[in-house]
């Protein structure tokens, strides 16, 4: 038989062991772990028909570059430049060898001096026959003949001074000079290399004007951006404030890249000269709507549907860390635009909409607004 005593400290230490386990059971679960804050991309709802601001992808070039040939073939002696070199107007830039345009110069020097003895020689006989006519001493068939031959000779000795001059430019063109100050951009030849006439040389980009943006702008949008306008261009290689510039040219007809060309100039910048063709640019227009609707607008992938019908999640009250709430709506529709779908009701103009993940959104969800889209 157990004694009293003992019996009494099993009992109590069972009884502890049981309150243990409920105290543990109902303590609760720890503390959920805060979810994660995730991005998400975003459009800004806008009037249909209202300006828009619009980013599309560019690349810098030259305002002004010029490919340089030669206008005679030949063998290449010198190149007098490198890319990447300055040259002043009027500068060499490459020589042919010139020998055989030399020697066809001298050849027509020779011939006009050939013509030109000819033509001494035609007009004095012409003067000693008509001094005969005069007196009765010869016959008119006799002074027209001499009158031919003299004329004759004037125009071999004009055309012999044509020929020179021709030799003389030909040999002119064996050097390659530059038309304007610039910046050597390409040089497509080396020494002892043979070259035809109008083969490129050497480009050369003119210096002395800003240089430029091409954008391809989708036809959705080539309605709404006009010539003079202004509009912001970021270099993702070069750090700073955008530049400005302005469009000079908006393409009537679109391109290969299925759209239309449109051409922005930048202007004054302390960055420009860092500038260099090639670089890639994003350019932001502010866009007239071309839409006749009068809804708001958003981009179609940020409306969805279930059994409840169509829906958005509206990011409302974002804060100075782009944090925001998610709040979905039922939303009416209308026609899909070239600017966007039209929403008829269920969400007001300037509201952020996500555009991406919606299937994992959810009401009151805190998002960060990653992109606008």
């Amino acid at each position: 038989m157990i004694p009293l005593d003992q019996h009494m400290m099993c009992w109590t230490s069972t009884v502890f062991f049981i309150a243990l386990l409920i105290l543990s059971g109902c303590g609760g679960e720890p503390d959920a772990v805060d979810r994660e804050i995730r991005p998400v991309r975003f459009s800004q709802a806008t009037v249909a028909g209202s300006e828009q601001t619009r980013t599309f992808p560019g690349t810098s070039r030259a305002a002004s570059e010029q490919d340089l040939a030669f206008r005679v073939s030949g063998i290449v002696t010198t190149v007098e430049v490198d890319v990447g070199s300055t040259a002043r107007k009027g500068q060499v830039l490459v020589r042919l060898d010139s020998g055989d345009l030399i020697l066809r110069q001298q050849q027509a020097e020779a011939g006009l001096a050939q013509a030109r003895a000819q033509s001494r020689n035609a007009k004095a006989n012409y003067e000693r026959v008509v001094a005969l006519y005069e007196t009765g001493n010869t016959s008119l068939s006799d002074m027209d003949a001499v009158r031919a031959s003299f004329e004759s000779a004037n125009a071999s000795e004009v055309s012999a001074e044509t020929a020179l001059r021709l030799a003389q430019q030909q040999v002119a063109y064996a050097q390659l000079l530059a038309p304007i100050s610039g910046s050597v951009s390409q040089v497509r030849v080396d020494v002892n290399e043979s070259v035809n006439a109008g083969q490129t040389v050497v480009v050369l980009i003119d210096t002395g004007q800003n240089p430029e943006v091409q954008v391809t702008v989708p036809e959705a949008f080539i309605g709404g951006l006009r010539s003079g306008q202004s509009a912001q261009v970021m270099f993702g290689a070069l750090s700073g404030p955008p530049f400005n510039g302005l469009v000079t040219e908006v393409g009537s007809a679109a391109t290969g890249a299925g759209g239309f060309p449109v051409i922005v100039q930048l202007t004054e910048n302390e960055q420009l000269r860092n500038i260099r063709p090639g670089m890639a640019a994003e350019v932001t227009f502010q866009v007239e709507g071309q839409s006749e609707s009068n809804g708001v607008l958003v981009p179609p992938q940020s409306v969805q549907q279930d059994h409840l019908g169509r829906f958005v999640f509206v990011l409302m009250n974002p804060d100075e860390a782009n944090i925001a709430t998610a709040e979905r709506r039922i939303v009416m529709t209308g026609s899909l635009t070239p600017d966007g779908l039209e929403i008829l009701d269920g969400v007001l103009d300037g509201e952020y909409v996500a555009t991406a993940g919606l299937s994992t959104l959810e009401t009151g969800q805190q998002v960060r607004l990653l992109q606008y889209r």
